[in-house]
């Protein structure tokens, strides 16, 4: 009996953890595309009015900040009897197709606009449903871990699809017709992969001996010493860093029309053909940051690797190509570590099984992107991309000071 539970347990978290790479599979390559060759598309070939474009992508991330609304609303109200499960499958299909729709009109702005708002409300539903489930059945850092690292995974395979066919499909940049066999192509590659999406388990939701672990987590739990002050002055001061940790999105969306310009076509086309190889740094960088994080605090690899990776994205603005391909590669993997680093710490948020404090921690990175993803669109009509990539290593830096105050 009790190798048939284990066997079940088992089944159950293998089924589950398939469900993960594919869902972030497809979730990273869609926003890898909106966030890295859109703006080449925008910049470079159509050239659309960068404050008009900050407009929308102003009012489309706002709806991100409704992360702890859909947090509360997965919490309270199940579907056919399920939690989390249904949530996760309506989401990730609408988010599908919005894309395979945003991709054949964007040329239009308005409907460009109006698509972008609805991709990210039903992305926003996917991660948050996604995550809630995944610390419904992660009763102990162990487990929350080693989940986590497939979503990693799932993440670092869906960078690889997009840079891929820009490679193979993108011969001559300013061609719309490329674009449009890119996005075409890229929709024939993603949609088939959410067929798994019904295979999505969470049975061992119901587990007592589950919900016993869950109901006496890490900082918000019924024996827990810390006065109830000390962890709203915790809570506050990992949102603030939260916050600050992603800053660097200042410079995200010029990006790569900065190094389309900078080093030209023949060497863009190098770079992206070597960040086809970029998923196989992310998992390996994945499985060194599960593994330090056995050994360092989160707190302590984040107090470490925040200011190095400023200083990286410094150098950035001055080096010649070859230098900056290997300072690129190093500057992801300290922020793939950094970033399960993140996670891991601000998952420790939690009570019961609601899951509403992770997500209001999260919401400040969706803060984050709100303000500054607009803003660099807007700064890059008037200042060169390499001062606002000054000015995100600077707000790095600010980051850590939050965690000097934070005792965990």
């Amino acid at each position: 009996m009790l190798k048939s539970k284990k066997l079940m347990s088992k089944s159950y978290f293998n089924v589950n953890h398939v469900s993960f790479v594919f869902i972030y599979l497809v979730y990273s390559s869609i926003f890898v595309f909106l966030n890295n060759y859109f703006p080449i598309l925008f910049f470079e070939v159509l050239n659309i009015n960068r404050i008009i474009l900050a407009l929308i992508q102003f009012l489309a991330y706002s709806v991100i900040l409704l992360r702890p609304v859909f947090a509360s609303i997965t919490d309270k109200y199940k579907i056919n009897g399920f939690q989390r499960k249904y949530y996760i499958i309506f989401s990730g299909y609408i988010l599908a197709i919005l894309y395979m729709i945003m991709g054949l009109t964007y040329r239009n702005m308005i409907i460009f606009g109006i698509l972008l708002l609805l991709v990210f409300l039903s992305g926003t539903m996917l991660d948050v449903s996604t995550k809630s489930l995944i610390m419904d059945i992660s009763p102990t850092d162990e487990i929350k871990r080693k989940t986590f690292f497939f979503v990693l995974c799932g993440d670092a395979l869906g960078r690889f699809f997009p840079f891929l066919l820009y490679t193979t499909l993108i011969n001559d940049v300013y061609s719309i017709n490329s674009w449009m066999t890119f996005f075409i192509f890229s929709y024939m590659v993603l949609f088939p992969l959410l067929g798994f999406l019904p295979f999505i388990n969470e049975n061992g939701h119901s587990n007592p001996e589950i919900n016993k672990t869950m109901n006496n987590p890490d900082l918000i739990r019924s024996d827990n010493k810390l006065p109830n002050q000390k962890l709203k002055t915790i809570f506050i001061l990992l949102c603030i860093f939260t916050f600050f940790a992603f800053s660097d999105a200042i410079f995200s969306y010029p990006f790569f029309p900065w190094l389309l310009g900078k080093f030209g076509d023949i060497k863009f086309k190098i770079f992206n053909f070597l960040l086809i190889f970029y998923f196989i740094l992310s998992i390996l960088s994945s499985a060194v940051g599960a593994f330090l994080i056995k050994k360092i605090k989160a707190k302590k690899l984040i107090f470490i690797s925040m200011p190095l990776i400023g200083l990286i994205y410094t150098c950035y603005t001055v080096a010649p190509f070859a230098i900056f391909i290997f300072l690129y590669f190093l500057g992801s993997s300290i922020a793939i570590i950094t970033n399960f680093n993140i996670s891991i710490l601000i998952m420790k948020f939690r009570k019961g099984n609601k899951s509403l404090y992770f997500h209001v921690i999260a919401t400040f990175k969706n803060l984050s992107f709100f303000i500054f993803i607009p803003l660099g669109t807007i700064l890059s009509n008037f200042f060169i991309t390499e001062l606002l990539i000054i000015l995100g290593a600077i707000m790095l830096n600010i980051s850590i000071i939050p965690l000097i105050f934070i005792k965990i």
